[in-house]
């Protein structure tokens, strides 16, 4: 079968087989992107497919870059979630809010050079540091929003990773930055003078690495009332304190490095929402709830997220339905992408408290009989 990348109607035709021309099927796959809106997105376009859409909130934001009341958008199929995370939200919200910041940002790439001996392997080394400012612009020059911070150097035998960090400004940034290292590392095989037999990029992308941390890093605090616990949350303080704490032991006893609840839940389904590379999620889910039980008998808690890869300008995030959700919470273009970073780590909090005190009232599985399929022969 030979189905050519430029001809729609082959497509369509290949579509049409595939589902035994089922009219029913086919319409379900239609949509009003066209070919040319999703070049750069997708090839061998067909169609989209709806993930449902919900509003969570309204999440109180007090941060260095969102302050005020927000309703964002959850795309999922899973029924419960974005019930759960509004009733964090909301339970933030009646407790004074949820201060946000933004401590990092940072993107890596990195290249591998392999020479015949150690002196050479610590010659490269030597070279590129003497050559680090002209490297560093060689990197910049690729594009008008990349910045190149810093080149760091690590040996595994006679193989050498020359890295560099970068800050990215509004775009998430994947593509440009490999565009940047590839730029470096074509100065340094053309004018180190170092044999070099082999280089190739770092595979670093997409997958949980602790020592290569890269997009914004967040932290998202409050101090949760005891009297909104026990009214709206239907538990008390200590026995959330406890859940989460003990929550956090077992998965570190258990070697997790992620010591959340569900971070990666409402995670998959703001970056479905706001048009994200959902594939980064294997190296964002990683987060760190804390919490403790204040002197005046609140509940402090917090969320770290020392990885969260998102952007506002380039990928998906131009495309009709995504401009929609991100100008919903006023996070379109340029200048926007700390600003939806504090909106999500808000939100993840929302939900590892809605999630929490779901548990700790006992009402964890109800409402997943309540409001999602554990039932589904009752729903179809």
């Amino acid at each position: 079968m030979h189905i050519s990348r430029t001809s729609e109607r082959q497509r369509r035709n290949l579509l049409a087989e595939l589902l035994s021309d089922d009219k029913k099927l086919i319409t379900a796959l239609e949509t009003t992107l066209t070919g040319s809106d999703v070049v750069g997105n997708v090839e061998n376009f067909v169609g989209a497919v709806p993930v449902p859409l919900g509003l969570c909130g309204p999440v109180l934001v007090n941060g260095q870059h969102a302050v005020g009341e927000f309703v964002v958008p959850m795309a999922t199929l899973e029924g419960t979630l974005v019930a759960s995370y509004s009733r964090g939200a909301k339970m933030l919200k009646a407790s004074g809010g949820c201060e946000v910041v933004v401590t990092a940002d940072r993107f890596l790439r990195g290249i591998h050079y392999r020479v015949e001996t150690l002196r050479e392997a610590q010659d490269l080394v030597m070279w590129c540091r003497a050559q680090e400012q002209v490297l560093l612009a060689q990197a910049e020059s690729t594009s008008g929003h990349l910045r190149a911070q810093r080149l760091t150097y690590e040996h595994v035998g006679c193989t050498v990773l020359v890295s560099v960090e970068f800050t990215t400004g509004d775009a998430m940034g994947s593509n440009m930055a490999s565009k940047g290292i590839a730029a470096v590392s074509e100065h340094i095989v053309q004018h180190s003078g170092i044999k070099l037999e082999e280089f190739l990029p770092y595979p670093e992308d997409k997958k949980p690495i602790p020592a290569r941390l890269k997009g914004k890093a967040v932290t998202a605090r409050a101090i949760l009332s005891a009297d909104v616990v026990a009214s709206r949350g239907r538990t008390d303080v200590r026995r959330l304190d406890r859940y989460i704490q003990a929550y956090r032991s077992t998965l570190a006893l258990h070697g997790s490095s992620s010591l959340n609840i569900h971070v990666v839940n409402g995670m998959a389904s703001l970056f479905q929402a706001f048009g994200q590379d959902m594939a980064y999620l294997g190296e964002c889910a990683k987060g760190i709830v804390d919490s403790r039980v204040t002197s005046s008998g609140d509940l402090e808690i917090s969320l770290t997220l020392p990885t969260l890869i998102v952007g506002t300008v380039g990928g998906g995030t131009g495309l009709p339905a995504f401009q929609a959700t991100l100008g919903m919470v006023g996070c379109v273009g340029t200048g926007k992408v700390a600003k939806l970073a504090e909106i999500i780590a808000a939100v993840l909090l929302s939900g590892e408290v809605g999630c929490a005190v779901a548990q700790c009232a006992s009402e964890f599985v109800s409402a997943h009989e309540s409001l999602g399929r554990n039932n589904p022969d009752k729903l179809n």
